[in-house]
């Protein structure tokens, strides 16, 4: 097992790519810690954590005392134009895509750099590709990519790894409160290369990947995990 007595904190585990990742991380051999504001509907352990809650954060990284592997993939989504997006929108998509990983990862340090571990940081396709419909959304999923890099470089010399996924189309609820009509995912699925949407078990193989020790020279990286949409 790629995973064996490592310990991982995934935030925004209880569905969707976030689920799917735990739930590879188990069969990996991991202890499997979630953060997120609904209660998993499998075995886990589980802070009820909002991470745009910094005291929040804190009051539940007091409880650990170990962390091998962080994913940040909680994340919210919408779509609006620049005009028509509020302040208060906008603050709440910072606060929990870019903000919200930022602070997991600040109060995850101490105890990755410990056991020389590694962060990842789900992003989004749209971080390298802009979408006129959803343009918050794409910036807080290109600031991640930056902060990727940015922790790549500070850590490594202690061993840290940090790196980058970039989902394009997956089939999660999400996706599915965004594309809701069969005619809808038919009109998507034609634009990608591969004619079809991703499942999150194919994010997960690559994030299992990237957390095990046969990553070990592997930082810094950005993975496209879009079925070819950002060639």
């Amino acid at each position: 097992m790629k995973l064996d007595k490592k310990v991982a904190l995934i935030t925004g585990g209880s569905n969707g790519i976030g689920k799917a990742i735990a739930q590879r991380f188990l069969d990996e051999g991991a202890k499997v810690i979630i953060f997120d504001i609904v209660k998993p509907d499998y075995d886990v352990d589980f802070y009820e954590v909002d991470i745009s809650n910094e005291e929040q954060i804190k009051k539940a990284f007091q409880e650990i005392k170990h962390l091998d592997i962080v994913v940040n993939n909680a994340g919210i989504y919408f779509q609006a134009s620049i005009e028509e997006t509020s302040k208060e929108q906008l603050d709440k998509i910072i606060d929990v895509n870019f903000k919200g990983a930022y602070l997991i990862s600040k109060y995850a340090l101490p105890l990755v750099k410990k056991g020389k571990g590694n962060i990842i940081n789900i992003s989004s396709v749209v971080g390298i590709i802009p979408d006129p419909t959803s343009p918050a959304y794409c910036s807080t999923k290109a600031a991640l990519i930056m902060l990727t890099k940015c922790m790549a470089r500070e850590y490594g010399i202690e061993s840290v790894r940090v790196n980058a996924i970039l989902p394009g189309p997956i089939d999660t609820p999400l996706l599915r409160r965004v594309l809701f009509s069969e005619e809808l995912i038919q009109k998507y699925t034609a634009l990608n290369p591969m004619g079809r949407i991703g499942k999150p078990e194919e994010v997960a193989n690559v994030a299992a990947f990237l957390a095990s020790n046969e990553a070990s020279y592997v930082t810094g990286g950005i993975y496209s995990v879009d079925g070819g949409q950002s060639c």
